[in-house]
């Protein structure tokens, strides 16, 4: 059995904390059970379903990147290029 400790770590009863196998921040990585070393792919962020954010949809603001999903933009320099001696005019 598991449990939340310390916040962010979840522990079992032998005192070994779930880990994301090799440290990587990836899709499809496997969990495992180790000593607790405090580093950062041991902690978790426990997220109730019936209150978890659901991730916005094609329209939708992403807060977190600041961008409407699947809209198309365009980014422009407010640089002047003709004042740049290193650009070309084309």
């Amino acid at each position: 059995m598991f449990r939340v400790k310390d916040e962010f770590y979840i522990t079992n009863e032998r005192g070994k904390v779930m880990s994301v196998q090799g440290g990587v921040d990836a899709e499809n990585r496997a969990i495992l059970v180790e000593n607790r070393n405090n580093q950062v792919h041991q902690r978790f962020k426990v997220v109730y379903v019936d209150e978890y954010e659901k991730e916005p949809t094609k329209g939708q603001l992403n807060k977190k990147f600041g961008l409407v999903v699947d809209r198309d933009f365009h980014i422009i320099s407010e640089m002047s290029l003709e004042n740049d001696k290193h650009c070309k005019k084309v």
